[in-house]
């Protein structure tokens, strides 16, 4: 298990029950793969995503 995924069951184990905040996160989420495809990340792992 790679860090990433970590850190994503963490924050949903940590978020489960607050809406806003899971909203929050999940608008950081795609801020972040935008940025990924910006940088030329590996686009394979981010087709589900999209």
């Amino acid at each position: 298990m790679g860090m990433k995924d970590k850190v994503t069951n963490k924050l949903l184990q940590a978020t489960s029950d607050k809406t806003d905040l899971n909203k929050k996160l999940l608008t950081f989420n795609k801020s972040f793969v935008e940025v990924n495809k910006t940088l030329g990340g590996n686009s394979g792992k981010n087709k589900k995503n999209k």
